[in-house]
């Protein structure tokens, strides 16, 4: 008979699993952050920055999340989750040694290979060891972890890249994972060890997607969820980059609102979300969806009006009022979807979702934003293309050029989060009836 594993208490759980979110954060912000220093060196243009940042990562994110979720339904948790925390954060620090766009591209794949079970391991942990009733609220502290990745990778990018140059700073982000990997692998204990799952068991890939795609409700989620992440993906990646060329802030000034100051205002907008979202809902469910309906309906025009300010105050304000409430569908969108499916079909229905909504989001937003940011700077002087070239221009006309561009791509992500927040609305007709936890 095999001895009773003791299960990890959950405040040590939730600690553990929101530093290595946190972890997964800092390396994937930090190379947004580094972004324009990154494109004078390599001699880069904006869509190369957003496939570095957007395209490359997400592709790899989505397709080996899937696999990392089959292995959670059946394999120990915690040994995914140590293995990935090693890989994203060596990949991480090896982006410091770099000399070419495709070495630093290859490396960002690797990042992207690690980071893939994050998620779907947190989440499964994560349903198990919360009820029903206190899931969005758990979920919502777990995806807390990105406020304070985004933060330390702003100030690890801005600070350490401005001192000492933007490959220090990628070593200075990957190497403390190195230790997070080791205090999870030590201190926390999957609930299952003890009691491997048969494959039996698990249902099939096949039955979890057919189960989704058959409720209204999911397929409003998922779009509505992948046209937000479009949006929002491809203002965080370019929003450091923003601010300096329209408003000539050095990078350390400007990370602090691109990462610091999102960093934190996504947070406090997680929380409230999630935990607004978890006590609306006790009356009616429909405000797992509801919620993010509001919240995306009111950062539409925030979002215009943002990118189109001519001074750095309003437009500061504005963007950092908009990131909170960008902010809040995480609790509530995970916790309305594991009550989609039973047990065993958590970790996979977080990755199927990650799967649609990553490669919309993450996949296309930055290299969309990038390629309209580069087709408008364009637009804007002419002879671009000989008077400009790529990450090297000092004319003032190629810099005002640059700005106008990209401010002008940006404004356009108010029609990403519109259109989400009628699909979330929309998602509320059903979710009720759809749901079986």
């Amino acid at each position: 008979m095999s001895t009773p594993v003791r299960a990890t208490p959950r405040a040590w759980l939730m600690t553990v699993l929101v530093g290595a979110y946190a972890s997964n954060f800092v390396d994937r912000t930090i190379v947004n952050v580094l972004q324009q220093p990154i494109k004078q060196e390599l001699a880069l243009q904006d869509w190369q920055l957003g496939l570095l940042g957007g395209t490359s990562f997400a592709i790899f994110y989505t397709l080996l999340g899937l696999y990392v979720a089959r292995l959670a339904e059946r394999r120990d948790r915690v040994t995914i989750l140590t293995l990935c925390i090693l890989a994203w954060s060596a990949f991480t620090a090896l982006c410091g040694l770099v000399t070419s766009f495709m070495q630093l591209l290859l490396l960002r794949i690797g990042v992207a290979i690690g980071e893939a079970g994050a998620t779907p391991t947190g989440h499964s942990l994560i349903s198990d060891h919360y009820p029903v009733a206190r899931r969005a609220g758990a979920l919502a502290v777990f995806h807390s972890g990105n406020t304070l990745g985004s933060v330390l990778g702003a100030l690890i990018g801005g600070f350490v890249g401005q001192a000492y140059g933007w490959r220090w700073a990628f070593v200075v982000a990957g190497v403390p994972g190195l230790a997070l990997a080791a205090i999870a692998w030590f201190t926390l204990r999957d609930p299952r060890r003890q009691a491997p799952v048969a494959a039996a068991d698990v249902p099939p890939l096949t039955e979890v997607a057919r189960l989704l795609f058959g409720k209204a409700a999911f397929r409003h989620l998922a779009f509505g969820a992948g046209l937000m992440l479009f949006g929002s993906y491809g203002v965080f990646a370019f929003v450091t980059a923003h601010f300096m060329r329209t408003f000539a802030l050095p990078l350390a000034q400007a990370s602090l609102i691109g990462g610091v100051g999102t960093g934190l205002v996504l947070g406090i907008g997680t929380l409230s979300g999630g935990f607004l979202a978890q006590r609306l809902a006790v009356r009616d469910r429909r405000w797992l969806v509801w919620t993010t309906a509001a919240a995306l309906a009111l950062a539409a025009p925030l979002c215009a009006l943002a990118f189109t300010a001519t001074a750095v105050v309003p437009a500061t304000i504005l963007f950092l009022t908009m990131a909170t409430l960008l902010g809040v569908f995480q609790g509530p969108l995970f916790g309305a979807l594991h009550s989609l499916v039973a047990p065993r079909m958590r970790a996979t229905a977080s990755a199927i979702l990650l799967l649609g909504i990553t490669l919309l989001g993450l996949g296309l937003g930055p290299l969309v934003i990038g390629l309209l940011s580069d087709m408008l700077a364009a637009r804007a002087v002419a002879g671009f293309a000989d008077l400009c070239r790529a990450g090297t221009a000092t004319d003032p006309r190629c810099l005002a050029a640059s700005a106008q561009g990209l401010r002008q791509a940006l404004a356009g992500c108010a029609v990403a989060f519109g259109w989400a927040a009628l699909h979330f609305a929309l998602a509320g007709r059903t979710i009720r009836a759809d749901m079986i936890d």
